[in-house]
């Protein structure tokens, strides 16, 4: 009687191998479609997520129209004057150099804005004036951007102002190539490029000084850092410094995108190598991030510069959207990334397509973004390679 009170609930409660299989193949049945609908509606999810990190704000951040008028009032108050009289070459050197300096508004403290705005309006109209002295053929604009690239990255070591310094004079270098004026248009290039980056700086300090009541509620805290030592850029000259790699990597790219443009020879590819060197940063999600919002903010703004190209004939009108682009692009700047690609992209393409008609140049921008976000997520994918990912293993 025993083996039989043991087999009998030992049945009841383990089913033979054919209940067993039956009650699986039921279950996988009635519920695959759901688990199935289940996976599809996590993954769109996840999907969302991502994508709302393109348009996400920097935590802290405020709008900051007072950047917004006073960068627009530096840059098309000049043009406007000499315009009148008669200097409009001249009037759009100083409204790039105002443009390019504005870059370097960094900091809260009045001194702080003057030393950098002044170290950029100086340091941009030597790497205008050196642009378009050294130009020449394209393989040796490629060597001179590699160069660039490569030492203005090595810069980091010295800080954060360093590295925004040395990013700010490359892109002003790339830029003066992509002109190719010739040396004999160095000096006024120069001129007008300092004397915007003087007016710049002028307003930038005006308008902070009459906001001076809401910084002393703020004092900057100036924390006190030990002076770069010489060894410390000695120290990453080496094959296993992340800084080294990266700024080989970066470099190689921009000559990469830089040649593309010249060998093809189509309307100015240097957007390319700029996307590549913006984009391409130590943190590998920055990176992907920062290529990604390019290419969908360069493509949005691209697609409504065209339609306001093939629809605006008004010059009057076309430079009052221009104007107001620069304040939406420069208010925005410090709280969205995405959103100042996008109306920076609006501004940039208005300004070309006055002397430049057509609306072939707004595709051709968003091609060349394209390519650059390409070379950019190459090298995120190049510096996750077992060789650039090695690091030093202390004693």
């Amino acid at each position: 009687m025993l083996p039989r009170e043991e087999v009998e609930p030992s049945a009841s409660q383990n089913p033979n191998r054919l209940t067993t299989v039956l009650t699986q193949m039921e279950s996988m049945h009635g519920h695959t479609p759901g688990m199935a609908r289940g996976r599809n509606w996590r993954e769109r999810q996840r999907v969302m997520e991502r994508m709302v990190v393109l348009f996400r704000s920097n935590f802290g951040a405020k709008l900051n129209p007072v950047k917004g008028f006073s960068t627009a009032l530096a840059m098309f108050l000049p043009l406007l004057v000499l315009t009148i009289l008669g200097q409009r070459t001249f009037g759009v050197l100083v409204m790039t150099g105002a443009l390019l300096t504005s870059f370097g508004n960094v900091g809260t403290s009045s001194r702080t804005q003057a030393w950098s705005l002044g170290m950029t309006a100086v340091g941009g109209a030597l790497m205008i004036a050196l642009g378009r002295l050294i130009g020449g053929p394209w393989w040796v604009e490629i060597v001179e951007i590699f160069l660039v690239v490569f030492l203005s990255g090595l810069l980091s070591v010295y800080g954060r102002a360093a590295a925004v310094m040395g990013l700010l004079l490359t892109i002003t270098f790339v830029i003066s190539l992509a002109n190719r004026s010739g040396p004999a248009t160095a000096l006024p290039a120069a001129g007008g490029f300092l004397l915007g980056g003087v007016i710049l700086m002028l307003f930038a300090l005006l308008f902070a000084w009459l906001q001076s009541y809401r910084s002393r509620l703020r004092n900057e805290a100036r924390p006190n850092r030990p002076q770069p030592r010489r060894t410390t850029l000695t120290a990453q000259l080496t094959l296993t410094s992340p800084l080294l790699r990266l700024s080989l990597l970066r470099a190689m790219g921009a000559a990469v995108a830089a040649g593309s443009g010249w060998i093809l020879g189509g309307p100015p590819f240097y957007w390319a190598a700029l996307t590549v060197i913006i984009c391409t940063q130590q943190d590998q999600k920055v990176s992907l991030r920062m290529a990604l919002q390019n290419v969908v903010a360069t493509f949005l703004g691209a697609l409504l510069a065209a339609v306001l190209i093939g629809s605006v004939q008004n010059a009057l009108v076309v430079g009052l959207i221009v104007v107001a682009s620069t304040f939406l692009a420069f208010t925005v700047k410090e709280l969205n990334y995405f959103l100042y690609l996008f109306f920076f992209t609006i501004l940039i393409l208005l300004l070309i397509s006055i002397k430049t008609s057509g609306q072939s140049l707004a595709v051709w921008r968003v091609v060349t973004i394209l390519v650059g976000a390409g070379i950019v997520l190459m090298i995120t994918f190049l510096s996750q390679m077992p060789f650039f990912e090695r690091k030093v293993v202390s004693p």
